[in-house]
């Protein structure tokens, strides 16, 4: 094995590039610098700007027009499922289809965690919970609390499927708690999981995949609301 370059000059020019799109600063369908302006910008070679252009588009968030240039993609949603890719703020119809794909599994998934809950599972929500409401007025560890949640209820399922997909989607799940408590504030995390936590206590799955579904699609509907309202507006 050889020695690990300590500095990898492509990847740094990816790495500012990709930012670059991932914080807005570059939009969708615009046309970026050339490749001689960027080797200008970020004094490096050609070389090293090609290599990480061509990155870039294998990844999706870049297009090469022949004779035109190279321009910003429209960033499918899928896009957030590369790890070489850092979690953004999603936009109003990305975090709806993230919550139609929640909708998908998590309802399966808290009835079976109702199922096979332990005293210690209930007791490990019951400590998330508590700390939902300790941080009830505080968006980031309330979001990550609202996340522990829902991720804890996965591995009360004791599959490693469910589990899997669960760690794997777990940056992007995350995005769309902290959309939904922007749109709607605490309350609508602590009712919801409380009911759900409760239903869970009682071991009646079909209550917990009730109450999951009126969370998530109750959720869905806040968000199309405000993309409607953004539209008008």
């Amino acid at each position: 094995m050889k020695p690990i370059k300590k500095s990898n000059i492509s990847q740094q020019v990816f790495e500012r590039i990709r930012d670059q799109i991932i914080k807005g600063v570059w939009k969708p369908g615009e046309k970026i610098p050339s490749e001689n302006e960027l080797s200008s910008i970020l004094d490096v070679s050609r070389i090293s700007i090609r290599a990480a252009l061509q990155k870039l588009i294998t990844l999706g968030l870049l297009e090469a027009r022949q004779g035109e240039g190279t321009y910003v993609k429209e960033l499918d949603p899928a896009i957030y499922m590369n790890s070489l890719i850092p979690i953004m703020a999603l936009n109003g119809k990305q975090s709806i289809l993230m919550m139609e794909f929640r909708q998908a599994i998590e309802i399966e998934t808290a009835g079976l965690a109702a199922d096979k809950a332990t005293d210690e599972d209930i007791e490990k929500l019951e400590k998330i919970y508590k700390k939902m409401e300790l941080y009830k007025d505080d968006g980031e560890p309330f979001c990550n609390e609202d996340l522990n949640f829902h991720v804890a209820l996965a591995e009360m399922t004791g599959n490693p499927f469910i589990i899997q997909v669960f760690y794997i989607i777990k940056d992007i799940f995350g995005a769309t708690i902290v959309d939904i408590y922007c749109h709607r504030g605490e309350f609508h995390g602590l009712y919801y999981h409380k009911k759900i936590l409760e239903a869970i206590k009682k071991k009646d799955r079909n209550l917990t995949r009730e109450i999951m579904e009126e969370h998530i699609l109750d959720s869905i509907e806040s968000l199309m609301n405000s993309e409607k309202n953004s539209k008008v507006n």
